[in-house]
């Protein structure tokens, strides 16, 4: 008789991390389970196909299914486990695509367990420029269709301090209908976390094309951190100025009480 054995030990293919240096996108309700190794078992049952990380916490015993793990974005809210969360994420690393580093053309760009083969050019060219020259290596544009690449991504272009870089991404063929190079359209998922405020705003005739601002991103981040600073900074004034009262209002009732005693 034939045996077929089931390898328990799954989690010896994940990776474990904090949600400060990785994330991911939950895939539905969270459930309880014994470990992380039987977390990892029900999310690849409940998602064959798209389960790629888990969220465990050992106290409250909770899993949260996960999509492909990715380094936190700052501009990204919805992520989990959050930065300050007690959470541990278990990811699975993510098939490398081929690549010929040999060249020197390519580099090979992975983190929290996904990678990207990546030609990073400083020339400053228009969009279509920019398309004609990847294919000329034979490569294209760049789609940030996932968090994960956007990740990747956004992270490479400040390591190289790229202030401005075209993705593979255009409205040409009719306007406000957005297109990878690829031919997919635009999902409504990615349209939620790929704009900036106030964007696309179809400033001037022409504007078809998409590149990430790693200018105005740093700009929105800075201004993010100086309102949590002023917000802790007022909080912790008020709460001086509250005790200062409460002493005041102390040292008042002692006096008095100390005054009433010695008329009597």
């Amino acid at each position: 008789i034939g045996v077929y054995c089931l390898n328990l030990e799954k989690e010896s293919l994940l990776t474990r991390a904090s949600g400060q240096e990785c994330q991911t996108e939950q895939l539905g309700e969270a459930w309880t389970s014994g470990s992380h190794a039987a977390c990892s078992l029900e999310c690849m049952a409940r998602y064959p196909e798209t389960c790629q990380s888990i969220v465990y916490n050992a106290d409250t015993k909770t899993c949260t299914p996960g999509a492909v793990a990715f380094r936190p974005l700052e501009f990204i809210s919805t992520s989990i486990p959050s930065a300050s969360s007690s959470d541990v994420i278990y990811y699975a690393r993510q098939p490398v695509p081929p690549c010929n580093t040999s060249t020197g053309l390519f580099t090979l760009y992975e983190m929290c367990g996904f990678t990207l083969c990546l030609h990073v050019s400083f020339s400053k060219v228009s969009h279509s420029q920019a398309k004609t020259n990847c294919n000329q290596i034979g490569s294209r544009l760049i789609m940030t269709n996932t968090m994960a690449k956007l990740s990747v991504f956004w992270y490479v272009t400040k390591e190289k301090a790229m202030m401005y870089t075209w993705v593979g991404l255009t409205d040409v063929d009719v306007e406000g209908q957005f297109v990878w190079v690829n031919g997919d359209p635009l999902s409504n998922e990615q349209d939620q976390y790929i704009w900036l405020v106030d964007q696309p705003n179809n400033l001037s005739p022409g504007q078809d094309c998409v590149h990430l601002s790693l200018v105005v991103v740093l700009v929105l981040v800075f201004v993010l951190v100086v309102v949590v600073v002023v917000v802790v900074v007022v909080v912790l004034v008020v709460v001086v100025v509250v005790v200062v009262v409460v002493v005041v209002v102390l040292v008042v009732v002692v006096v008095l009480l100390f005054t009433s005693s010695y008329f009597l």
